[in-house]
């Protein structure tokens, strides 16, 4: 794993080594395609460290994380172009998945769940559902003449299922919301027991991305795209704990988007560190 990853050694988590983890945390630094205001390459970094203001517990799940097997194994390496970068988390991501582990990325900007997601899909060779948290639709067929953006993130994912739900959808031009309508399950609010149902029914794996601007600019300044009109960090999270009863269909989630230098006092760095907390304690 170390031919994918810089600074191997020092991320090593003490809870668990990467051969006995369950969980596999990996840093993606990458903010090549952000269009406005640049910053998420530092984000996995300020996540880590911001993760030693929280307790380990959880009180709302009854779990702690010192009794998982959680695996820290450090951030991709960044060398070379969008498209030797992203070659470089598809096949990290398909060896980790080997392993039997189960995958938390930390962003970085959106574009990396397009070959965390092709990756996944790849390797179980079966549909795979995609539930996203955004402010965004992210369906762009392209954005700024590269069909890898951030912007089009989502749309390229739609090349590789069918089945994809985005919640918390409240920004986008009128060809990426027509596109939604007809193409994806798209909702401007947060998931309810009956939507998740409906995934739940389905029996299918599911992998989550989470785009920190779903989130209103007063709970999650640091961000590059930030959209007023947003959720609380609890309607958030209580939003995530509907997939408790889904954990063992989830393969992987990522947090994204997060960027530092616009943050104030570090909290979205910490609500981001929580998300991760409380998902792989779900």
């Amino acid at each position: 794993m170390d031919k994918y990853f810089e600074d191997f050694s020092k991320y090593i988590c003490a809870y668990s080594n990467f051969e006995d983890s369950e969980y596999v945390i990996i840093g993606i630094p990458y903010d090549g395609t952000t269009s406005f205001k640049p910053g998420t390459r530092f984000a996995p970094d300020e996540v880590r460290k911001a993760s030693w203001g929280l307790e380990t517990y959880s009180p709302i799940l009854k779990k702690d994380l010192i009794d998982l097997n959680v695996c820290d194994i450090g951030n991709i390496i960044m060398d070379g172009s969008q498209k030797e970068i992203f070659n470089r988390i598809y096949s990290a991501t398909k060896d980790i998945l080997k392993s039997g582990k189960k995958l938390i990325t930390i962003g970085g900007e959106h574009s990396i769940t397009y070959p965390i997601f092709k990756g996944i899909v790849d390797y179980y060779n079966e549909d795979i559902i995609l539930i996203q948290f955004d402010a965004h639709c992210d369906l762009r067929n392209e954005y700024l003449g590269n069909k890898y953006s951030h912007a089009s993130v989502i749309r390229r994912c739609h090349q590789h299922t069918e089945d994809i739900y985005q919640f918390g959808i409240r920004s986008g031009d009128r060809e990426e919301w027509e596109y939604g309508w007809k193409n994806t399950n798209i909702s401007m609010d947060l998931p309810n027991k009956d939507v998740v149902k409906e995934i739940r029914d389905k029996d299918k794996k599911i992998y989550i991305t989470v785009d920190i601007d779903v989130l209103d600019p007063a709970y999650a300044p640091g961000t590059g795209t930030p959209e007023p009109c947003g959720f609380g960090s609890k309607e958030l999270i209580n939003a995530l704990y509907l997939f408790g009863d889904l954990k063992d269909r989830i393969v992987g989630f990522d947090v994204v988007e997060i960027s530092p230098p616009y943050d104030i006092g570090g909290i979205t760095s910490i609500m981001g560190a929580k998300i991760i907390r409380e998902f792989i304690l779900l």
